[in-house]
């Protein structure tokens, strides 16, 4: 999958889906704190457009993962598919899901973030059906973040208050025969 987003003349946001695959591909868009899913057939093109007086506003700005680094349990994929800003990779399970499964990431140094991104990527089914997000300092001592339930590829977590840690892990909470998986885990603030 290939895309892009730009702002037209008009003032309008306008953004730009390519499946290059030739199975259909699930994907979801998040804009202004609303999101939705969409299936693309294979090799189709689709074009979303908000106009002016709807446009998606910046209200927060993506932390850079760059030398983050993540270990998950189980240990079925490479984790740092999950951090690598790439939706055609991804971390799962590799088995049905569990409660105690988790990823988790050593941001490098202590980072500041308010909102938190978990993006299952385009394996329709594959979102954590319960998850728990806790920080630490020290990556032995967790504080608990946010706690729910998933509902969808794309699950957006909104903390209440700044937070800053060094180490953040997301654990699932839930059984479901299917894989949990992360194609993209993002920070913002």
């Amino acid at each position: 999958m290939t895309d892009v987003a730009f702002t037209d003349p008009d003032g309008s946001t306008v953004l730009v889906v390519h499946n290059e695959n030739d199975a259909p591909r699930d994907f979801a868009v998040a804009v202004g704190g609303q999101s939705f899913e969409y299936t693309l057939p294979g090799g189709a093109l689709a074009t979303f457009r908000w106009p002016k007086s709807g446009a998606p506003k910046a209200d927060r700005r993506e932390v850079p993962l760059t030398g983050a680094t993540a270990t998950a349990q189980p240990a079925a994929a490479d984790a740092r598919a999950a951090i690598d800003a790439d939706g055609s990779t991804r971390w799962s399970t590799g088995q049905a899901q569990a409660p105690g499964q988790y990823l988790q990431i050593d941001l490098g140094r202590r980072t500041a973030f308010d909102r938190i991104a978990l993006d299952s990527g385009d394996n329709l089914g594959d979102y954590a059906r319960g998850w728990r997000i806790e920080s630490s300092e020290d990556g032995a001592a967790w504080h608990p973040l946010a706690t729910g339930t998933g509902t969808g590829q794309l699950t957006t977590v909104d903390l209440p208050h700044s937070t800053r840690a060094r180490y953040l892990r997301i654990t699932n909470t839930a059984a479901a025969p299917g894989w949990w998986s992360l194609a993209d885990v993002r920070l913002y603030r």
